[in-house]
């Protein structure tokens, strides 16, 4: 009976004690009511992405897989520019930068070909008429040197005037007459040293050596003996290795930049032990109409023949420009018609603002023009002010100045 007695006690305490704290709660709710919080009117709901298209009540959107976002009321805007609730700039994370002065810096690779040097080419040719009595072990890629005998020849024409020569020189002839024969010999294309050994041997010449004018490769060589060979028939095609050509293809937009040897590091990975000095080097002046590329051409030194025509190369391109305005890359609104960024003033508005671009390299773009230094600029988190921007009407008002302007 006693336990009995205690749980009803129990049981109306707790009864009491609810109705009191009901009691208590009924009569403080209305003093909550005549103390309203202040809301933000909200015009309307929109996706950041897509912010011409405004929904009347929040939910996701229903071209992105985000929330809607309000727009209130009291987000001031003017004809310079828009303010953006600061809660959602820092949530969105939007960054600035400053605009600063000073040089662009490139440092660019691009892919190069190992060639012959065209500079350093010959072309052996049979001077007059004759046969062929011997032809030297060679063949199209063997390596000579200047002097090295290629043929034999007896060519007719340049017997018989020896003879005449001689026949003066036995007969008293004058010395405008032998002269004379020897001249003609010349012209016709007698070698030097051998016209000198017809003077000092007093002996008709009958076989004659052509020899390589030049140290290289032979790239041209197809003759047999036995054969007959007319006047000015090519007899061999020497193409010299050292020094060698390497040529790269430079974009015309930053062709300007180049200016002396000094900024060119070159490799081949065939030869990556191999340090390559670069002689000189020349900007070709056309412009591939397709790729919008000159031929950059360095005359590279090569006296070991390490470097092979047909290598593959590569030149990196280390410079930097004049001083000029910069700022980052991503700071840049690309239109199509049209290069903007987003700026911030001294109110904190963001102001959208037409800039001409005059290169970009390693994530720095440099201005021609639409700036000052020290301005900020929007940096990270475009999407969310150019957006808002069009929504306000910023960027329309923009657009509608400058054509005001242009006309």
């Amino acid at each position: 009976m006693k336990k009995i007695a205690l749980i009803i006690g129990s049981m109306i305490a707790g009864g009491i004690i609810s109705a009191a704290g009901f009691t208590w709660f009924d009569q403080a709710e209305p003093h909550a009511e005549k103390t309203p919080t202040a809301e933000r009117k909200i015009l309307f709901w929109y996706d950041p992405m897509y912010p011409n298209t405004r929904f009347d009540k929040p939910g996701k959107s229903p071209f992105m897989d985000m929330d809607l976002v309000p727009k209130y009321a009291d987000e001031e805007s003017s004809a310079s520019g828009v303010r953006i609730d600061p809660t959602q700039t820092q949530n969105l994370g939007v960054k600035t930068a400053t605009v600063t002065r000073g040089p662009l810096t490139f440092a660019q690779s691009f892919p190069a070909n190992v060639s012959y040097n065209e500079y350093q080419y010959a072309i052996v040719q049979a001077r007059a008429a004759g046969f062929i009595d011997k032809v030297y072990p060679l063949t199209v890629g063997d390596k000579v040197q200047k002097g090295t005998p290629l043929l034999d020849l007896t060519i007719p024409d340049w017997v018989e005037a020896q003879s005449e020569y001689l026949l003066l020189r036995e007969t008293g002839g004058t010395a405008t007459q032998t002269e004379g024969i020897l001249e003609r010999l010349r012209l016709a294309g007698m070698p030097e040293a051998d016209i000198h050994r017809l003077i000092a041997t007093q002996k008709i010449q009958t076989r004659f050596t052509l020899k390589a004018p030049i140290d290289g490769v032979i790239t041209a060589f197809d003759l047999r003996a036995g054969m007959n060979i007319a006047k000015d028939n090519v007899v061999a095609k020497i193409q010299g290795m050292d020094p060698v050509w390497v040529t790269a293809a430079i974009p015309e937009s930053i062709a300007w930049l180049v200016k002396d040897a000094s900024q060119f590091t070159l490799t081949v990975p065939a030869r990556p032990d191999k340090t390559l000095t670069i002689r000189k080097w020349t900007l070709l002046p056309g412009v591939d109409a397709a790729t919008r590329t000159l031929q950059l051409r360095l005359e590279v030194d090569n006296a070991d023949e390490a470097l092979k025509p047909g290598m593959n190369a590569w030149l990196q391109l280390n410079t930097s420009s004049e001083p000029m305005l910069l700022i980052p890359s991503q700071a840049l609104i690309d239109t199509g018609n049209e290069q903007r960024v987003i700026t911030v003033d001294a109110d904190g508005r963001f102001v959208p603002k037409r800039v001409a671009v005059f290169q970009a390299s390693q994530g720095v773009t440099a201005l021609r023009s639409g700036l000052a230094e020290g301005e900020k600029v929007v940096s990270s988190g475009l999407f969310l002010i150019d957006s808002e921007a069009n929504i306000s009407g910023a960027l329309e008002r923009m657009r509608s100045e400058s054509a005001t302007h242009a006309h």
